[in-house]
């Protein structure tokens, strides 16, 4: 309202005293004001890190991604997926959209993305890429990164992931992970 007052005080001293005029330019201002400040803001009702509901969706649109899945979870929950988990699929696909092709800059990704899971992606060299996934519960996410929408992929390149269950044997290494002598697994790398 202070915009608006600033603009009736200029106007001269022959309509100030005419209430009909004075009436008619504060609603024709207030209309624009309203305007002007929905310009001003729209940025934050999209901004990534806040939007919810509506606004991911008109996100996602944006990118190329939709909220509803093509496939159904192996949780067994709804493939429409709730705010957090579609937030998690757009950034993805930004990043995706991003990609510069290499394979130090999926494990960037996949880093920024999943920080307490671990990826390792090798080139076979014949058109296919084979992904480790570790630390990755069954669930909604292990899914979304099976069916394509978290991994980047060139287009023709087939990409076969595998999500060891239990800890993989590492020398030198102790976490969730990867464990030593007596803990760890070997597993069969495809």
């Amino acid at each position: 309202m202070a915009d608006i007052q600033k603009y009736l005080n200029l106007v001269t001293s022959q309509h100030t005293n005419k209430p009909k005029f004075t009436a008619w330019l504060t609603a024709v201002l207030e209309k624009v004001d309203d305007a002007t400040n929905l310009a001003n803001d729209i940025y934050t009702y999209f901004d990534l890190d806040s939007a919810v509901g509506a606004q991911q969706n008109v996100l996602g649109d944006i990118v190329g991604v939709k909220r509803e899945v093509p496939f159904q979870p192996s949780d067994g929950s709804s493939p429409v997926l709730d705010d957090d988990t579609f937030l998690l699929v757009i950034q993805a696909k930004i990043a995706q959209n991003m990609w510069d092709g290499t394979i130090s800059q999926i494990y960037d990704l996949f880093d920024t993305l999943f920080p307490l899971q671990k990826l390792v992606v090798t080139d076979n060299q014949d058109m296919t890429m084979s992904a480790l996934v570790f630390g990755m519960n069954p669930g909604i996410q292990q899914d979304l990164v099976a069916n394509g929408y978290i991994v980047p992929k060139p287009q023709g390149v087939l990409l076969n992931y595998a999500f060891p269950a239990n800890p993989v044997f590492a020398y030198d290494i102790e976490s969730d992970v990867f464990k030593g002598y007596d803990e760890g697994y070997w597993i069969q790398y495809f």
